[in-house]
């Protein structure tokens, strides 16, 4: 009599439901990692508003120091676009001579003897549409100095996208610092 051997084929590969889970982690670290990822992006940005607030504020101080008063108007700056809430605003276009795809334009609101430079951002659903905007008061002091802070004027809804370096406060403020 003849023997026969039957080979036994073994699989090899995934099975659909293995697939389908590894698909399912993929998927459900993906919802956390994409919304977390766009707010550093959009962070990241908020963090150039803060050097763009310093360059405005370079141009403050330099004015302040050659005329010993804080101007009405952002100096070394193009005519303003139009007024808005107490002073001039400008378009980041009319401002920086280019286009930006989050800064919309910078107010220069009159407080008193004090001044704050507002810079606004669009909003736009990247960021919730959310009301990005950075403060910075510029504090005429009584010594003839200037001081300065940068805050987000207790817009809660700003902070998940606003650089640590500005705190929460308000614009109204000018004594707790």
């Amino acid at each position: 009599m003849k023997s026969t051997k039957h080979k036994h084929s073994t699989s090899s590969g995934f099975t659909l439901i293995e697939l389908l889970v590894v698909v399912a982690i993929i998927g459900v670290l993906m919802s956390i990692a994409v919304p977390a990822m766009m707010s550093y992006a959009v962070r990241a940005k908020a963090t150039e508003g803060v050097l763009i607030l310093e360059e405005l504020r370079r141009r403050v101080e330099i004015d302040f120091n050659r005329t010993e008063t804080l101007a009405t108007v952002i100096p070394s700056s193009p005519v303003p676009d139009g007024m808005a809430l107490g002073g001039p605003y400008y378009t980041y276009e009319t401002l920086f001579g280019e286009v930006s795809d989050m800064w919309d334009r910078v107010e220069y609101r009159v407080k008193g003897p004090h001044r704050v430079l507002i810079l606004k951002a669009y909003r736009k659903a990247e960021w919730g549409n959310s009301d990005i905007g950075l403060h910075l008061q510029i504090k005429h002091r009584a010594d003839d100095t200037l001081g300065f802070r940068c805050t987000i004027n207790n817009v809660v809804s700003r902070e998940p996208y606003t650089p640590p370096s500005c705190a929460d406060g308000s614009v109204d403020d000018w004594s707790s610092w």
